[in-house]
């Protein structure tokens, strides 16, 4: 199966849709989306969602929504511990959320009729450096990047969150023209490689971002997904141990560093990571329950598999993975049902 990465990197990236004949092949992440408040009548509401650079939620960042036409402060506030903010019963117009954390900001305009799930990503390294103790960290590496490559690489993102991936290409080589050593570029041009199958550009690419900016934490993580799609699980690993000094708090590292484990076959450490990586999610992520059903599968612990197999169908019944869940959970039901019900000449006697 093809590997897939769509979506925003930085927003969401390397979460693997996972099948049982090759657990280390990625697809999809899906972010948390806020939720959807009522809105009354004649008043608009804008809720969204504060990301780091990592994709993980930014907690206690300082939201302000401000009247375009003024610049007045109409509302503020900090985001929960899911990284979500949310304005209710606003006056009809168009107004400029700004988001703060520590050194970083970021701002997006929102429009007449309000917005529901604005996603607002802080330029730092990692969002877990931004809630450290309120403030934020930028590499040295971050600074000597011209505004030119900035601009490029926010175009890019910005393509790559509509599915325009030939579009984010050019705007990642105009932006990598400008600086090449512009790490995150080089990363999300990585990502784009894995997603075509070119996993050796993409280790090339990953490996450039890491000597362009050793702190750059996605940088290891999206080479974990890649050395896992090699069966390089033990480079994998060490990969994924340096990912996560940098940040602790990135779920998606643990996910890929179960992968890795699943593939050297010590399950046990693979249900650790797994639990690390729930827990750290902003939003259900099915694939999680693939791989635990794979593990516990090979445990023969086949009641928790039956449960997380049905519990990825119910998140994900369209995803590119449910037929062969459906097929795996069938036989394990039948596994299960021929265990409570012994033909009657194996009864005990």
């Amino acid at each position: 199966m093809k590997g897939r990465f769509v979506t925003t990197l930085f927003a969401t990236l390397l979460c693997a849709g996972v099948s049982f004949s090759q657990i280390s092949e990625p697809g999809i992440i899906r972010s948390q989306e806020p939720r959807t408040p009522l809105k009354s009548p004649n008043f608009t509401t804008v809720t969204g969602v504060v990301v780091g650079s990592d994709g993980a939620p930014v907690v206690d960042a300082r939201v302000e929504l401000r009247n375009e036409n003024t610049g007045d402060v109409v509302a503020s506030g900090y985001t929960n511990a899911s990284g979500v903010f949310d304005f209710g019963n606003l006056p009809s117009s168009s107004y400029e959320v700004v988001a703060t954390s520590g050194l970083a900001e970021a701002r997006e305009r929102v429009g007449l009729d309000g917005a529901l799930g604005v996603k607002i990503r802080l330029s730092t390294t990692n969002a877990a450096a931004a809630q450290a103790d309120g403030k934020a960290t930028v590499s040295v590496a971050e600074y000597k990047v011209p505004q030119k490559a900035r601009d490029a690489f926010h175009k890019a993102e910005v393509a790559l969150s509509k599915n325009r991936s030939e579009e984010a290409g050019k705007y990642l080589a105009k932006a990598l023209d400008i600086f090449p050593d512009y790490a995150p570029a080089l990363t999300l041009r990585g990502v784009l490689a894995l997603d075509g199958a070119n996993v050796n550009a993409a280790i090339e690419d990953f490996d450039r971002a890491i000597h362009s900016d050793p702190g750059f934490a996605l940088a290891y993580t999206a080479m974990t997904a890649a050395l896992n799609q090699l069966n390089r699980f033990d480079d994998a690993l060490r990969s994924a141990e340096r990912a996560t000094t940098l940040a602790p708090r990135s779920w998606q590292t643990y996910f890929e560093m179960a992968k890795a484990y699943v593939g050297k076959a010590d399950y046990q450490h693979a249900l650790q990571q797994l639990a690390r990586a729930q827990s750290l999610s902003p939003a259900e992520y099915a694939p999680i329950h693939l791989v635990r059903a794979h593990a516990m599968l090979a445990l023969k612990d086949y009641s928790n598999a039956m449960n997380e197999l049905q519990a990825f169908l119910k998140l994900a019944p369209q995803d590119p993975n449910s037929a062969v869940a459906r097929n795996a959970l069938e036989k394990v039901k039948a596994l299960l049902s021929s265990a409570s019900n012994p033909p009657v000449g194996n009864a005990a006697r």
